[in-house]
């Protein structure tokens, strides 16, 4: 009678390749996560521009004001500003032509929600800060009619927002800049840089 030979995995071949599997695995696993903060902070970044932007246009085009104030109450029936400058918890940008600073649905001749943000969670660590005392000090971005960025009494509010996460301002290359700046210049134009000079540090 012939035996027939099963052929299969030696104990020694299972472990190599339980330990290649494993090697793979901890090299993979932080490139993930790598990829996902990296790409966090573009979509906040870009989401960020756009409310600016979609503000400014709106007060041009309608001959009002506007404005975006972080917000943690924005899937709420009536979002508020939260006179906060910790911009990553949200925020709304809305055309305010009564000119009180105040979003009112109820009158919607007035006062039109242009775009919000709902924020991140906070285990993701991410901060969406400016530095410009002036914003800091009113917590909201106005624009006029004309599109600057002012207060009513027309104090300028540019500024530099920053982007960071809990990985910092730089890569520990020492290279790669991971943090972003949007400068809101005093015409109201808005610009994106990764320019580590520029930005300095997170806040």
């Amino acid at each position: 009678m012939t035996m027939k030979r099963i052929s299969g995995f030696t104990l020694l071949e299972l472990m190599m390749v339980l330990v290649i599997a494993a090697i793979l695995l901890g090299i993979g696993v932080p490139s993930m996560q790598e990829f996902i903060k990296n790409n966090r902070l573009i979509t906040i970044n870009n989401e960020f521009v756009s409310s600016l932007q979609v503000a400014r246009s709106a007060a041009i085009q309608h001959s009002g004001v506007a404005y975006v104030c972080a917000s943690s109450t924005v899937n709420n029936a009536v979002p508020v500003c939260n006179n906060s400058n910790n911009w990553e918890s949200g925020w709304m940008a809305f055309l305010d032509t009564a000119g009180d600073g105040v979003f009112n649905p109820a009158d919607p001749e007035n006062d039109v929600l242009l775009k919000v943000w709902d924020g991140v969670p906070f285990s993701s660590q991410v901060s969406v800060r400016t530095n410009s005392a002036n914003i800091n000090a009113v917590h909201y971005v106005r624009f006029n009619s004309r599109g600057l960025p002012t207060t009513a009494t027309g104090v300028g509010l540019q500024g530099m927002f920053k982007i960071c996460d809990d990985r910092g301002l730089m890569h520990p290359d020492g290279i790669t800049v991971l943090g972003k700046g949007i400068t809101l210049s005093a015409s109201g134009s808005v610009r994106t840089t990764r320019d580590s000079a520029q930005i300095v540090s997170c806040l």
